[in-house]
């Protein structure tokens, strides 16, 4: 056949399939190249939709617009890219001995031939189990949810809002129905604290307690057990909470959408999403699965898996072009690489966390730190908190989570690319950053939290943030004044400034175990003195300003 004469069909008009649509496109502007989307509109950014309910984007069209303007609607698609989209056209079948796909559109039923077939169906959102359809119970992932709860909102129709399920969408709605329109918002999750995916338990804490400072009410550790749609009011029911709500969000995930590819014969993989070889191909011979609905090999664990990130798509788009246009290429394993705003914090994550690394049997440990994104005398300067998992026996970084109100997912961008490297604690630590006052530091807080992961290793334990004190014995050593200000939390608790600490060594208690100061520099000084005078403490990793970010999040009655 010859080349101009090539079809190549894509299911799904989202990221992943856009993106592969136009790069080949380009590379191979004499195919035929179709893009099947059920929907009539697409081409928009799904990761602003929560921003437009939440008034910081004007509207859902911005959504929809190229940089310099265009609507990104069938004409652009043709006329800028060179593909054809069939809006309204949905998949029905995918005959892969006659190589069609029968199509239901507007005018009928259809079988388009293809040479090469491109599965991009993407995700769909996991409704709540055991309850039935009701306009007061409603998901949030596509264009079509955002009008009608911004026009109910508009109106004063939704007063109190539940939230179940405390991933990223369900904090950005957190934000988005409390921030604008200041509604009474519960955020409730199975889980132990928010993110709990993507973030450790003391890390969670911190997105806790900003959404609760911001009027939140966070309930963790708390699975809801039935929900009661009435016409005036919905009754949620979690554990001993009981609480009535004008709407119920679920925001308990996503799952890939294969039910096309796997009426097809197409074989699962991991998580229930298509199995695909590294260079995307599927089961089935000229068949290629790539974006939400497909598998991905995870860069930390080396074996398949499952995530959803618009920016994976996209580069699995891109190489599935270079591949099918005839370049050897593969594609490469993924760490994860994720950011949500919180309000006014930045949180972002790469690589596992702790809790997963344990419970594959790897011999996982951490450190945290708070630093200065910048010069600490900046004015506009910016604490981050940060948690680096590694694995102990082979000093390889597994991970890194971030929580700042400026760096934080700058943090996690320069971590993830050595991640995927397969880097240790000793590379971390040469991290080369661009400094200046007023941009960075002059070691990048990320070579800090591996610097304290190497000290840990040679015997000087950091204790995590969230350690219960209990009868604990605290040395703080904080000036007087700050340790008068914002006292310990803790039975026993002493103060003796660092700086008088070596003259006031025959005042410590021997019974002392933890070391405490504001962001743990200070604690951390003071452990290595104290160790070397064979008392076996640990310092409170993170210092006590984390800790005094921690929110609650418990289960409430």
């Amino acid at each position: 056949m010859a080349e101009a004469d090539r079809n190549v069909i894509v299911v799904g008009g989202s990221a992943a399939g856009l993106r592969c649509a136009c790069r080949l496109a380009r590379l191979q502007p004499g195919w035929s190249i179709k893009i099947i989307e059920a929907k009539e509109i697409f081409g928009y950014s799904a990761c602003g939709l929560p921003y437009v309910l939440s008034g910081d984007l004007e509207s859902l069209a911005v959504l929809r617009r190229t940089d310099y303007m265009v609507v990104k609607d069938e004409t652009y698609f043709s006329n800028y890219k060179g593909v054809e989209i069939l809006a309204g056209h949905r998949a029905l079948e995918i005959d892969t001995e006659k190589r069609v796909v029968r199509v239901e559109g507007p005018g009928g039923p259809m079988a388009l031939p293809w040479d090469d077939l491109v599965v991009a169906t993407g995700s769909t959102p996991v409704p709540l189990p055991g309850h039935r359809d009701h306009p007061r119970i409603v998901t949030f992932h596509t264009w079509d949810d955002v009008k009608p709860l911004k026009q109910k909102l508009a109106g004063g129709e939704l007063e109190r809002v539940a939230i179940v399920g405390a991933g990223p969408t369900g904090c950005e709605l957190a934000e988005a129905f409390r921030s604008l329109w200041g509604a009474e918002v519960t955020l409730i999750d199975a889980a132990a604290s928010p993110l709990p995916a993507v973030l450790d338990p003391e890390v969670g804490a911190l997105v806790a307690g900003q959404l609760e400072s911001k009027g939140v009410r966070v309930i963790c550790d708390s699975p809801v057990e039935s929900i009661d749609p009435g016409e005036e009011v919905v009754t949620l029911r979690a554990g001993a909470l009981e609480l009535e709500a004008d709407i119920v969000v679920a925001a308990v995930g996503v799952r890939p959408n294969v039910a096309l590819a796997r009426a097809a014969g197409i074989e699962m993989g991991a998580a229930d999403a298509i199995a695909v070889d590294d260079r995307m191909a599927t089961s089935l011979a000229r068949v290629w699965a790539i974006g939400d609905c497909a598998e991905v090999r995870d860069a930390v664990t080396g074996e398949k898996t499952w995530m959803t990130l618009g920016s994976l798509g996209n580069r699995q788009g891109r190489t599935l072009a270079n591949i099918l246009a005839g370049r050897e290429e593969v594609s490469p394993p993924a760490a994860g690489t994720m950011a949500v705003k919180v309000f006014d914090l930045a949180v972002a994550s790469t690589g596992s966390t702790e809790t997963a690394a344990l419970e594959r049997g790897v011999r996982a440990r951490s450190s945290w730190i708070t630093t200065f994104e910048r010069a600490h005398y900046w004015p506009d300067s910016h604490e981050v908190h940060l948690k680096l998992v590694y694995d102990a026996e082979s000093r390889r970084v597994l991970g890194l989570q971030a929580v700042s109100e400026g760096a934080a997912t700058r943090c996690v961008d320069v971590a993830s690319q050595l991640l995927l490297r397969r880097a240790t604690l000793e590379e971390f630590v040469e991290i080369e950053n661009a400094h200046a006052p007023p941009f960075g530091v002059p070691i990048d807080p990320v070579s800090i939290a591996a610097f304290a992961a190497q000290n840990q290793e040679e015997g000087f334990e950091a204790a995590s943030p969230d350690l219960d004190l209990g009868e604990t014995v605290v040395l703080d050593v904080r000036g007087r004044e700050d340790a008068e200000a914002s006292p310990v939390s803790a039975a026993r608790v002493a103060n003796i400034p660092l700086g008088e600490l070596r003259a006031r060594l025959g005042e410590v208690d021997p019974a002392t175990r933890i070391v405490a100061c504001g962001r743990g520099t200070r604690s951390a000084e003071a452990a290595r003195l104290l160790r070397g005078r064979g008392i076996p403490v640990r310092y409170l990793g993170g210092g006590l300003r984390w800790r005094g970010s921690m929110g609650g999040g418990q289960p409430q009655s």
